[in-house]
């Protein structure tokens, strides 16, 4: 279970299920084109369907200050039907009042449930079936902070909202004094406020948080996924979309102004994070299982990390920004990417570059042969007759990397002889005496002995354009 520390306060995201719902419907207009290269459709681990389908969390934020504890939304709940499950196909099943025994509370200690609005995988949550099979309130001792305008659209649905509110999920609260339904803002307990902002549903609500001068906005169906940050990407759900885009482009202002976290209830890759003017991701709380592929794929977005003279790195977690310093001397020369667990719970990859000098990406035909081998160059004297058994990958005024096309018979530490064509006007040759540091396949990277030299004119040049 992940948590998050804002000033005073202890951040929580709590199971509510987890489902998978259509991916046209996610993103509206969006072309499934474009957004799918950022929401690949059918990317849920237990999706056993090729039909456009994307995976979608239900995860409320449980809030602890130092006063109370809050629940915003509540999550599927578990008193859906075998058939509703399979509609929607639900992945993971509700389990809030577990998680809360795990962190040592219990439903009945909950003060206050925000409700953000009334859709059925917000709201799933507030009654549910207890071990009799009976329905009761999940969080009895709870004030529910509803608008007034969603709890009578709720209780009166139309024709198109009647699908999404469900009355099973409300009885219990009618004629309880239990809901407290507001009108506009509001203050629920100190640094935790709602304002209404319509949009997503008429009666649609978000929450603000700060303590000690951290913000975080959670800006519930607003803003369902880290990859709703453009304005124009918005739900075909939306009831009031060119309201929606307007409040986004409200709120995400303020929150990058304010340098505040979003919050995210929907988001399968992330629980949080913080955006750039240009939507850019530049701090985030990934979950668990997106960190843990991301680091054996080696796709964590980091800077490569230059190696100090020493075989020393500085290291800052993306999450928390803690600065570190490790030896990597025992990476040299096999492993150059490092995967790091901070304190703080997030992992993150480190790329090594162990390179003393600028290298160049090239793709040139060359030959190589044996150090003592004088013969193997032999008659490789002009441009025109050189024979080709490589190709040069890269080059720097320190080496050079290049693939064999044929069988690779050397070794780490054997002397070599390469021999290539710059690709410049005019063409010139170069050649080079070179020791083997790394064979990988047919990839074989050497570094220019001493006698070859490193103040190569020819060579500089031809780096600097």
């Amino acid at each position: 279970m992940r948590s998050f520390t804002l000033g005073d306060f202890t951040l929580f995201w709590l199971n509510g299920g987890e489902f998978e719902l259509d991916g046209g419907t996610m993103f509206g207009v969006v072309p499934k084109v474009l957004w799918s290269k950022r929401y690949p459709a059918d990317a849920a681990a237990n999706s056993k369907h090729e039909d456009n389908y994307i995976k979608l969390l239900n995860y409320p934020l449980l809030i602890k200050t130092p006063e109370s504890l809050v629940i915003v939304d509540t999550g599927l709940g578990n008193k859906l039907t075998e058939k509703q499950k399979q509609v929607f196909r639900v992945t993971k099943e509700w389990d809030i009042p577990q998680q809360l025994r795990k962190l040592g509370f219990t439903r009945q200690d909950i003060n206050y449930v925000i409700l953000t609005h009334c859709d059925f995988d917000h709201a799933g949550g507030m009654v549910m079936h207890n071990a009799a099979g009976q329905e009761e309130l999940t969080f009895p001792n709870a004030k529910h902070i509803v608008q007034k305008l969603e709890w009578e659209d709720a209780l009166h649905p139309d024709l198109r909202s009647e699908n999404t509110y469900w009355p099973q999920n409300f009885s219990k609260l009618q004629g309880t004094g239990n809901p407290q339904l507001v009108e506009g803002n509001f203050t629920v307990c100190e640094g935790v406020e709602v304002q209404l902002t319509g949009g997503h549903t008429r009666g649609h609500q978000i929450v603000r948080l700060q303590s000690n001068k951290k913000i975080a906005y959670h800006l519930a169906d607003l803003l369902p996924t880290h990859v709703h940050f453009n304005p124009l990407w918005i739900m075909a759900y939306d009831n009031y979309p060119l309201d929606v885009i307007s409040l986004k482009q409200k709120y995400e202002a303020n929150g990058i102004r304010e340098n505040a976290w979003f919050t995210f209830y929907h988001d399968p890759a992330m629980y949080a994070c913080k955006f750039d003017m240009q939507g850019q991701v530049v701090q985030k709380i990934a979950h668990e299982a997106v960190r843990k592929a991301a680091a054996k794929k080696k796709d964590i977005p980091i800077q490569k990390l230059n190696v100090h003279k020493d075989k020393q790195i500085s290291l800052s977690c993306p999450d928390c920004l803690l600065v570190c310093e490790i030896s990597v001397e025992k990476h040299m020369g096999d492993n150059h990417f490092l995967t790091v667990n901070c304190h703080c719970g997030t992992s993150y990859g480190a790329n090594l570059d162990f390179r003393k000098h600028y290298r160049k990406d090239v793709s040139i035909g060359g030959f190589y042969a044996a150090g003592n081998a004088d013969t193997g160059l032999a008659g490789a004297g002009n441009l025109t007759t050189m024979p080709i058994n490589c190709r040069i990958k890269n080059l720097s005024m320190g080496g050079v990397g290049f693939t064999a096309l044929n069988r690779v018979r050397v070794q780490v530490g054997d002397t070599l002889k390469v021999k290539f064509t710059l690709d410049k006007v005019p063409p010139e040759i170069v050649e080079k005496e070179i020791i083997v540091r790394t064979i990988k396949d047919n990839y074989i990277g050497c570094e220019f002995t001493k006698e070859s030299g490193f103040n190569d004119r020819t060579l500089g040049f031809y780096l600097m354009k």
